[in-house]
């Protein structure tokens, strides 16, 4: 089981939980990664498993805006918080998905909190973090690449997932992945409902905006033409292709100059527009208590100026 009852065995681990010196940090709050989630919960949904207990389970279809806000604000805590916090989102995190159980696409039992299932849904921020820091323009070195890993590992046991539940090294990593993507993964129901372009360029209205239905629609089709070709692009290549994703030379040259009209307009946003807002408050109260944060912000979360 990747999960002790307790919740204390992965956590007691020599490093210290992940703080705003880390490159975890810098990425996984940037409020780019809306525009990767898409990618990466498909990836996670398309595991059988994973894909039921979805389909059983979560609101994702009737109240997909409270089931995204609901995420965010347990998830990001894990990483974006102190030692204290972090242990207290790692329990609650996994107390959520204890009760999630059920049989799945293929009649075979499942269990949210199977290691293979559990892991499944981390697998995919590594690489995630990875096609983020390219999309932003971020050019890591390969000793980036291993820190980034570390801190990945890191991340796992924060949410309470075993050292021999995660694949050692990237090599490890990378051959795992492609490995479960050609041979584990499945067109499901879940998949199915999301891949279509519709699903985001017909979301309903946000129950929190001002926008006239007329605002709505024509801010939603904009912004879902746009989430559907960059979710295309941040797929892994071996998944675009076990799923028949067409996938040109044309679009990614588009999914390039999104990109970089991005990086161009970033540094024009308000500074908490840059952040998920749960990553902006932890990066708020570390500049104001980094002694709870073991006393560094890490680069790029220092106060402007």
């Amino acid at each position: 089981m990747a999960l002790t009852d307790s919740g204390v065995d992965a956590m007691t681990q020599e490093q210290a939980v992940l703080g705003p010196d880390s490159l975890m940090w810098k990425y996984f709050g940037d409020a780019r990664v809306l525009f990767l989630l898409p990618s990466t919960t498909t990836v996670q949904v398309a595991h059988p498993g994973i894909g039921a207990g979805v389909e059983e389970h979560s609101a994702y279809k009737e109240d997909p805006w409270g089931r995204a806000e609901r995420s965010l604000a347990l998830l990001w805590p894990v990483l974006y918080n102190t030692e204290a916090g972090v242990r207290d989102f790692g329990t609650r995190l996994r107390e959520m998905h204890r009760d999630i159980k059920g049989t799945d696409f293929n009649g075979k039992k499942y269990h949210a909190l199977n290691p293979e299932l559990y892991t499944w849904v981390h697998i995919t921020t590594y690489y995630g973090m990875i096609y983020l820091a390219e999309f932003n323009g971020d050019h890591l070195s390969e000793a980036d690449k291993q820190q980034l890993y570390q801190e990945w590992l890191q991340f796992g046991r924060q949410m309470g997932i075993r050292d021999k539940d995660m694949p050692a090294t990237t090599d490890e990593y990378w051959a795992y992945l492609d490995d479960t993507i050609r041979n584990r993964l499945q067109v499901n129901p879940a998949t199915e409902y999301v891949e279509h372009r519709g699903h985001y360029t017909g979301q309903p209205k946000h129950p929190k905006t001002t926008m006239s239905d007329r605002q709505w629609r024509i801010y939603q089709y904009f912004m879902g033409s746009l989430t559907w070709h960059l979710k295309k692009g941040f797929y892994p290549p071996a998944y675009r292709e076990v799923f028949g994703i067409r996938w040109t030379w044309l679009d990614q040259l588009g999914f390039k100059l999104i990109g970089g009209v991005m990086r161009a307009l970033w540094p024009l946003l308000d500074e908490n527009k840059r952040w998920v807002p749960e990553a902006w408050r932890a990066i708020k109260d570390a500049r104001e208590h980094p002694e709870n944060y073991g006393g560094e912000v890490g680069e790029g979360l220092a106060k402007p100026g």
